[in-house]
C-alpha cells in the first residue's frame, strides 16, 4: 500500500520533454476519507493515470484513501509525521521530502493543504522543479482567525509569514478551486490574480439509472417524511449548529421532518449537540459520523441542506446538484459561485437562521423541482464532470512542466 523507497526515474534538474510521459508528484498532508480536498485529489489521480507517471506523498498518519491508488497503480510515499506536531517539526517534513523528491526526479509536483503546500514549494525552489500548489479555502483572514483557532495563535502567523514567504521562491504557480478562492488567497499572499489558475474540483457523475443504492434504510433513517441531509465534518466553519436551529424552525411546519449529518466528529461537536438537545430534536436529527457512502444519502435525501460560513469551493454541494438533490444554503461567494447564484440553489443570508429555514421549505416545496432539478444536474455535469477538470488539471501541469525546456528558465544542475 505504501513504498517508502521510490525508484529514480530521471536526472533531477533534467527538463521534460514534450512526447514523454509528465511525471507527476502530488504532496498533500493526508489522505483522511472524511477531507473533500482530499477525496476530489484521488479522484484527480486516478483520472490522470492514462496520461501521467505519478507518485503522491502523504506527510501525516491518516491513510484512509490510500487503498484506492493503490488499486489504481499509483504508488503512496509515506512520511510517518503526526499531525498534531507540525507546527514544529514542518522543517524536518521538507527535508525528507526534498530528499524523496530527488529520487522521484518529477517533472512538475502538484501540492494541496497548508503544509503540504509550504514544504513543496520550499523544496521545489531548492530542487529546481516547478510547483502547482492549489487554494482549497478562502484566503480572508478574518475568517481563517475566527474560525481556525491555531490560525490566530502565535505558532500560527508564524506559520502563515513563512507559507507568504514560501509561495514567493522558486516557480511557483497556483491552482485555486473557484474564483472566489483564487481572488481571495492571491490578495492575502500578495500576489497577481495571473499566478492563480482556475481548475475547479470534478466529481464522478453516475448515470441516473445507476444512482447510488442503499437509501433511507441504509444508514437507518425513518422511511417516510421529508429528509434533510448534510454532509460535512463537524468543525466551526460548516456551522451545523446553525443548520440545527433552522431545521427546528422547519419542524414547526412540517412535524414529520427528519434532518440527518455525515461527518466526522470535530471541533464543533459539543455545539451541534447541545443545539440538538436546546431544540429538543434528538429524535429528529440523527449524527451518523463519517460514511463513506455518504452520496447515497444525499440521493435519498429530500433536501441537501447547507450551513457553511467559510468555504473554498464545497465539493458537497455540487455532488447534490449531479445526483439532482435541490440544494438549500448561505449564500457564501463560494456556494453562490457553484450554483450561479440562486439560479440552481435556494440560498439565504449567511448566518440567518430564519432564512435558512425558508430556504429549506421552499426548496422541499417547489412545484417546478423536477424541472429544476433536472436543469441543475445538465448545468452541473457541463462544469465539474471529473473528465473535463482531469483534462483542465493535466493541461495545467503540463505547461508549468514545459517552462523547464525553456532556455531562459533552465537552472543549473
Amino acid at each position: 500500500m505504501t513504498n517508502s523507497s521510490p525508484a529514480p526515474t530521471a536526472a533531477t534538474g533534467a527538463a521534460h520533454v514534450p512526447g514523454e510521459r509528465l511525471r507527476v508528484v502530488h504532496v498533500i498532508d493526508s489522505l483522511a476519507g472524511s477531507g473533500g480536498a482530499e477525496n476530489r485529489l484521488v479522484d484527480e489521480v486516478v483520472g490522470l493515470v492514462p496520461r501521467c507517471d505519478q507518485t503522491v506523498v502523504r506527510l501525516f498518519e491518516r491513510d484512509f484513501l490510500d487503498a484506492r491508488l493503490a488499486d489504481a497503480g499509483v504508488p503512496v510515499v509515506a512520511l510517518g509525521f503526526r499531525a498534531g506536531r507540525a507546527g514544529r517539526t514542518w522543517p524536518l517534513v521538507g527535508h525528507r521530502l526534498a530528499g524523496v523528491l530527488r529520487e522521484l526526479r518529477p517533472d512538475v509536483i502538484h501540492t494541496s493543504l497548508f503544509t503540504g503546500n509550504l514544504v513543496g514549494q520550499l523544496a521545489g525552489a531548492r530542487l529546481g522543479v516547478p510547483v502547482v500548489s492549489t487554494f482549497n479555502r478562502t484566503g480572508e483572514s478574518h475568517l481563517q482567525r475566527a474560525l481556525q483557532p491555531g490560525v490566530a495563535s502565535w505558532k500560527g502567523r508564524v506559520m502563515q509569514a513563512v507559507g507568504r514567504r514560501a509561495a514567493r521562491l522558486g516557480d511557483v504557480h497556483h491552482r485555486a478551486v473557484g474564483e472566489y478562492a483564487r481572488r481571495t488567497n492571491c490578495a492575502s499572499l500578495g500576489l497577481p490574480v495571473e499566478a492563480a489558475t482556475v481548475v475547479p474540483r470534478g466529481v464522478p457523475i453516475a448515470p441516473q439509472a445507476d444512482a447510488p443504492e442503499g437509501g433511507r434504510a441504509a444508514f437507518g433513517l425513518p422511511a417516510t417524511g421529508p429528509l434533510f441531509a448534510n454532509v460535512a465534518r463537524l468543525v466551526p466553519e460548516k456551522a451545523q449548529h446553525l443548520l440545527v436551529a433552522a431545521f427546528a424552525r422547519v419542524r414547526d411546519e412540517v412535524p414529520g421532518a427528519h434532518l440527518a449529518i455525515a461527518g466526522a466528529p470535530g471541533a464543533a461537536s459539543p455545539a451541534v449537540e447541545e443545539a440538538i438537545e436546546r431544540a429538543g430534536l434528538s429524535g429528529a436529527v440523527s449524527l451518523l459520523g463519517f460514511r463513506p457512502e455518504a452520496r447515497a444519502l444525499v440521493a435519498a435525501a429530500d433536501v441537501f441542506a447547507f450551513s457553511s460560513i467559510s468555504e473554498g469551493s464545497p465539493g458537497a454541494v455540487v455532488e447534490a446538484m449531479v445526483t439532482g438533490t435541490p440544494v438549500a444554503a448561505f449564500a457564501i461567494p463560494p456556494v453562490a459561485e457553484l450554483t450561479d447564484g440562486d439560479a440552481h440553489a435556494w440560498l439565504a443570508e449567511p448566518g440567518d437562521v430564519r432564512a435558512l429555514a425558508t430556504a429549506m421549505l421552499a426548496a422541499w416545496q417547489a412545484p417546478d423541482g423536477r424541472e429544476r432539478a433536472a436543469a441543475t444536474r445538465a448545468w452541473a455535469e457541463q462544469r465539474y464532470a471529473l473528465p473535463a477538470v482531469v483534462a483542465r488539471l493535466g493541461d495545467l501541469l503540463e505547461a508549468r512542466a514545459a517552462r523547464r525546456s525553456s532556455p531562459r528558465r533552465r537552472r543549473r544542475p
